[in-house]
């Protein structure tokens, strides 16, 4: 919250005569002053500036509690107000959902803070630390960072209700509008939830809202219908209905129109849900979240409800009544207009005007009617600002996994993809923001890609996070599914699951997944058996996380271990791609604190390490592994000389000043690959070798890898030149305080919003992309307002004078006279004049990069097929291109070892550990790139199980087999023969 930001309790008497619980807009022309309860530079993320409503209406709160309870008895004066504020607190036969259960604890400390000795606090340390802990648990409620991190209901259910129901005249709190901070936001989910926080406290409060003319404006063209219904500012500017909606009995007037009622769809054209959703609902009954989630018309989970339903209320189509136990949900007039005017049988959009028109009125002159389309959105256009938006998670009890399903989606998916690399862990410096909510997740995938972003909460609570999201209902019904896994998961390795006769058997006895007994062998079995396993084991971390039983937290963290193994062995399997980044917002305490950098470090070394595979086998089962049963319970197998081990998924470490950590984690690592098992350090025991390398993603080499595999998916032809330029254009553009460092991320987004734009030269276009960043992501070495002057130079069509240049960059004269001189001595950056006036206009011609509208060269081939391809299974063999014959090579040195690669690997390493991305592209016309065959499946041509008996040599396609291709044969061979000699 910003140092100027204020807030003062006023009067604490109950507000005066004439006062309503709503929302009322606070100016010269209305009957509203700014009394009561006073918070300054209210700005659109709500978690800056609840907690100091919070805070001063504390003592408004205890006198409301001591002037209507005769108790003395804190827990019994508690349940008297709780019998009011929620009858049904004490039913057996409910479960509390986390709003209720921290609304209770607020109700019981608010209490305890109200009939405690006023001059208890100050007695002893234990009543001084039992004050701090009771006022905490009051400021903090339905902030989500409260004692169960609830959101918006258990501000409802909590302070908002005790109020409603204690105060005979609501009391005043007037809310002062940031309004540069509402002007500049850039994702419209914070301001939704900051409103809809703002539309709870009217439930119990008279709220007073003081926002300039301009930001009325600002407020109006964003939130149409939340300002129209809240604010009136397109009715009456006085008046603002409690439910968030006008009654039944009033007319529509403006807000009724078609016009306004088509206006508030905007936007739902490729929200089928959302349209669902809206015809699911009536006016005249409410609807709780649970209802809805098991509707099975609308198919969409308990957390997607919540988030849709705030969307909806907040274009004013829906309202939501947070009074009573389940906040039940029904359609405003607006909503009703909607469903009945602009919505079909089938959900379909199609804009009132048409419903009117007689079909036999004029006959359609064309082959076929036209259709009217939806108003393009104008976000549609406008890239998101990622950070925000994800930081902008909502409350975990709307869902713990959510989807990154903004419209630029795959751009953000690759942003934080591309720079991953498989078989590594990669340590990006960036200026993560920290999520509203850390227990949330998010999942994205892409063809034949899984992106999972968590955020450190420890240990332990990571690793849950981990397993939550990538055995999260979402990942089950998009990703894992029946169609890839297969319904017997027949079609496992690319379908080669069939060769052994007991695909299951493969993942049990290779992969070590668990909980899959012979009983899980059938999807739909398994699926019920991990959902149980899942929620299980997320139940003990939640019971656990603040536990001091060593014993029981050390149980979890092996069952959790297992958990995410077993999960990214599946992944694997069904082909895949998985890259899991770790988010740290502040990584100064890991640098600082040797007990907080030692708990990433062994998370590092303990969780990696065990993600890893050779061939169908499990790479940890192979090399640590020491429990007798367990190494009995594994597939033969055999290993060829220099083999080498993969992992599983790719990790990314990203934070502030993550690569500091990377000697801490270097070391780590290489003490655990050096507690290898006895019978493999002596030689008894053959096994292949694993290298984790740990990167630094942020230099020249990183940078540059990032240029030529978009060159390579885009098919840029750009020459060795030109993507040298761009990558010191990047390292220029994106730096952090190191000198020749780079954000990958920022990198990678420029750079394919450049590739979809093509409308200059490669350079220039980076640049430009560069300046939809947020300013302290681009140019982060100039000073603030010279970076806004350099990035208005760029996006202007023509040269500038001082007057519009200080226009357009939104800053005074005063900082223009400061920076100018800066800005000029930029390469770019030209003097010139115009019609006698001095100009400045920005250069676009790039000196060594080529235009994008000019032939291509022709596109270079790979020699080596490891740098586009997939790592072989058996890591033994390679693939030379799509659609040739295999060509089985060994180029491995002879021995078993266990190897660590620590700093910038070099093109040609990591050219061994990178893969190719499938995802849409659009480049003139949307094309998709081929994805290489599996490993398994490019190798191997399937015959029939009679054929696992012939020579191995049958088994391989054409061309010579040497003694790789024996012993890759021979190792299925094996495996076929011992399924009928062993029992699993």
């Amino acid at each position: 919250m910003p140092g100027d930001n204020q807030a003062h309790s006023g009067r604490l008497q109950p507000a005066g005569q004439g006062h309503e619980r709503g929302v009322h807009l606070v100016g010269p022309t209305t009957r509203y002053d700014t009394g009561g309860i006073h918070c300054a530079n209210v700005s659109p993320r709500l978690t800056e500036w609840v907690p100091t409503v919070l805070e001063q209406l504390r003592e408004a709160s205890i006198e409301a509690v001591q002037g209507q309870t005769s108790h003395t008895d804190a827990w019994r004066a508690s349940a008297s107000i709780l019998d009011k504020t929620l009858p049904k607190w004490h039913s057996l036969e409910d479960t509390w959902d986390d709003a209720t259960a921290e609304a209770v604890a607020y109700t019981q400390a608010i209490t305890d803070l109200a009939l405690a000795d006023s001059d208890a606090a100050t007695t002893s340390r234990y009543r001084e630390r039992r004050h701090k802990s009771l006022s905490e648990t009051v400021e903090s409620v339905g902030t989500g960072r409260g004692a169960v991190n609830a959101g918006l209901g258990a501000l409802v259910k909590g302070p908002v209700a005790l109020h409603r129901e204690l105060d005979p005249t609501p009391r005043a709190l007037t809310l002062v509008l940031d309004g540069p901070a509402w002007a500049e936001l850039t994702d419209r989910r914070t301001g939704v939830r900051a409103l809809a926080a703002i539309a709870v406290l009217a439930d119990g409060f008279d709220v007073r809202v003081v926002a300039s003319p301009a930001l009325q404006q600002e407020l109006a063209r964003r939130y149409p219908q939340w300002s129209a219904i809240h604010l009136g500012l397109t009715d009456s500017r006085d008046r603002s209905p409690n439910q968030g909606h006008h009654s039944s009995d009033e007319p529509l007037g403006p807000t009724g129109t078609a016009e306004s009622v088509w206006e508030a769809l905007t936007g739902l054209a490729s929200a089928p849900g959302k349209r669902r959703l809206l015809a699911a609902l009536r006016a005249d009954t409410g609807r709780t979240y649970a209802n809805l989630t098991e509707d099975p018309g609308l198919d969409i989970e308990r957390g997607t409800i919540g988030r849709y339903v705030l969307d909806l209320e907040s274009r004013g189509l829906v309202a939501i009544d947070r009074r009573r136990e389940h906040n039940t949900v029904t359609l405003t007039d607006l909503g009703e207009a909607a469903v009945s005017e602009c919505l079909t049988a089938d959900c379909e959009l199609q804009h009132p005007d048409q419903t009117q028109l007689e079909h036999s009125l004029t006959a359609t002159t064309h082959e076929s009617a036209s259709t009217v389309s939806p108003p393009r959105e104008a976000s549609m256009t406008t890239p998101t600002t990622v950070e925000s938006w994800l930081a902008s998670t909502g409350d975990a009890d709307e869902g713990y996994v959510k989807e990154i399903d903004t419209h630029d989606a795959a751009s953000i998916h690759q942003r934080f993809t591309v720079p991953a690399e498989r078989g590594a862990v990669t340590l990006v410096d960036d200026p993560v923001e920290p999520f509203d909510d850390g227990r949330v997740s998010y999942l994205s995938h892409h063809d034949e890609e899984c992106l999972a972003i968590v955020q450190w909460g420890g240990p332990l609570a990571t690793l849950g996070r981990l397993a939550g999201v990538l055995l999260s209902e979402t990942a089950l019904s998009e990703i894992l599914t029946p169609s890839r896994l297969g319904e017997t998961f027949a079609n496992i390795h690319g379908g080669t699951g069939e060769i052994t006769a007991s695909p299951g058997r493969t993942l049990r006895r290779g992969q070590q997944v668990g909980w899959f007994s012979e009983d899980e062998e059938v999807y739909a079995a398994w699926r019920d058996r991990i959902e149980t396993v899942r929620d299980t084991h997320l139940a003990r971390l939640s019971a656990l996380s603040d536990s001091t039983d060593s014993a029981a937290r050390g149980e979890l963290f092996e069952d959790l271990h297992g958990l995410v193994a077993t999960a990214t062995q599946l992944y694997h399997a069904a082909g895949v791609d998985l890259t899991l980044t770790v988010r740290l917002p502040d990584t100064e305490p890991f640098v600082q604190n040797e007990r907080k950098r030692a708990d990433l470090c062994d998370f590092i070394r303990h969780t990696v390490p065990k993600q890893s595979v050779y061939g169908v086998h499990s790479g940890y089962r192979m090399l640590f592994e020491r429990r007798p049963a367990k190494l009995k319970r594994r597939l033969p197998y055999d290993v060829e000389a220099g083999a080498s081990m993969e992992l599983t998924a790719s990790w990314v470490i990203a934070g502030p000043t993550a690569t500091t950590l990377q000697t801490a984690i270097t070391e780590a690592l290489r003490d655990e690959l050096d507690t290898l098992r006895e019978a493999i350090v002596t030689g008894d025991e053959q096994a292949p070798s694993l290298s984790v390398p740990v990167r630094d993603g942020t230099t020249y080499a990183s940078i540059r890898e990032i240029v030529d595999e978009l060159a390579a998916e885009y098919d840029t032809g750009w020459t060795s030149r030109e993507r040298r330029e761009l990558t010191r254009c990047c390292l220029r553009s994106f730096g952090r305080d190191v000198p020749h460092r780079a954000s990958p991320y920022d990198a990678v987004t420029c750079l394919i919003r450049a590739l979809d734009n093509p409308r200059r030269e490669w350079e220039p276009a980076v640049l430009r992309a560069a300046t939809t960043l947020p300013s302290s992501r681009f140019r982060p070495d100039l000073p603030p307002t010279a970076t806004k002057l350099y990035a208005a130079l760029l996006r202007a069509p023509e040269p500038v004078g001082r007057q519009e240049l200080i226009e357009r960059a939104g800053i005074s004269a005063s900082s223009y006279d400061r920076r100018i001189g800066t800005v000029s001595e930029l390469p770019r950056i030209r003097p010139t004049t115009v019609a006698g006036h001095r100009k400045w206009d920005a250069v676009t011609q790039a000196l060594g990069c080529g235009n994008p509208t000019e032939p291509h060269a022709p596109r270079q081939t790979f020699s080596n097929p490891s740098a586009v391809g997939h790592p072989s299974v058996a890591s033994t063999a390679t693939i030379n291109a799509l659609g040739e014959q295999p060509l089985l090579t060994s180029n491995r040195s002879v021995g078993v070892q266990t190897t660590l690669t620590s700093g910038p690997l070099t093109h040609r390493e990591c050219g061994n550990h990178r893969r190719r991305r499938a995802l849409r592209r659009h480049i003139g016309q949307q094309r998709k790139l081929h994805r290489e065959p599996h490993a398994v499946a490019g190798r191997y041509r399937l015959t029939s199980l009679d054929a696992l008996s012939t020579p191995a040599t049958a088994i391989l396609e054409g061309g010579p087999t040497g003694p790789d291709a024996r012993s890759i044969a021979r190792e299925i061979t094996t495996q076929a023969t011992t399924h009928h000699e062993t029992n699993d």
